[in-house]
């Protein structure tokens, strides 16, 4: 992986990530000096790595890693809740050194820390098996329509159809939104793990979506505001290659609390 460089009122700064596979977990060693200006970069790199959906991402800390302030440490736990819903990938720790186990011994919360990589290893729970798949569309309007044919013959054919309404709906307004303001042709991937289904769309657009006061007058007038009322989370970031990707957690209505439960808006073709 790239060397991560920055700048500060002290001069440049370098921290290097190197990155293996082992056992289906990214392994990562960072090695150089975290601080306030390669904070970012180490977070972003670390995300790029949950990206590639590995087991687990191990993050090993050595004599050759070097810390400004142990409140900078915290970006492990950021990337770690960031991907906690998606990917879904886990995140651990493990101190190489006594100095590094001292200090990641507080602040980290409930972060998984280790003294060897081997109990890391370890400790990563075996892959639930997850079936996904995903579809490109165009960058025109009939993309709405294309998605919600194939979010609903997913469905049908994993046997979730108890989840259908609320997914198409779902991928219908990231869809729509994705072609509406990414002005670019969207990918459209679902992922199913765990009784959740995940429903994910990038494009090209590195803008961010905002949640947008709903419009029932117009075609995909529920916007933002629905996706958020019919899932059990969502969000969105950055792509580490280009654009962005916005994503969705929806859950089996019989596990989820009933006093949450969302209105639906109307059906849709």
């Amino acid at each position: 992986m790239p060397s991560l460089d920055g700048s500060g009122a002290g001069g440049t700064t370098s921290l290097a990530l190197h990155r293996t596979d082992v056992d289906g977990a990214a392994v990562v060693r960072p090695t150089g000096r975290l601080d306030l200006t390669t904070y970012r970069a180490l977070r972003d790199g670390l995300l790029e790595c949950a990206a590639d959906e590995p087991t687990a991402v191990i993050v090993r800390l050595g004599d050759g890693f070097e810390c400004a302030t142990p409140a900078f440490l915290s970006v492990f736990a950021t990337v770690r809740l960031r991907v906690a819903d998606w990917p879904g990938v886990p995140v651990l720790l493990v101190g190489e050194s006594p100095g590094q186990r001292r200090a990641l011994a507080g602040g980290l919360g409930a972060m998984p820390r280790f003294e060897a990589l081997d109990e890391a290893l370890a400790a990563v729970e075996r892959p639930t098996e997850r079936t996904r798949d995903e579809t490109a569309l165009p960058n025109a309007l009939i993309s709405g329509l294309l998605a919600r044919t194939f979010v609903r013959a997913a469905c049908d054919r994993w046997h979730i159809t108890h989840l259908v309404h609320d997914a198409v709906t779902v991928a219908t307004e990231l869809v729509e939104n994705a072609v509406r303001h990414g002005r670019s042709a969207p990918t459209l991937r679902l992922d199913l793990r765990d009784r959740r289904l995940v429903v994910a769309v990038h494009d090209d657009s590195p803008e961010q979506p905002r949640e947008p006061k709903s419009d029932p007058r117009r075609h995909g007038g529920w916007g933002l505001t629905i996706v958020s009322s019919l899932s059990r989370t969502w969000g969105s970031r950055p792509w580490p290659r280009g654009g962005k990707i916005v994503w969705a957690v929806l859950e089996d209505r019989a596990t989820a609390n009933p006093l949450s439960s969302p209105r639906r808006p109307p059906s849709r073709s």
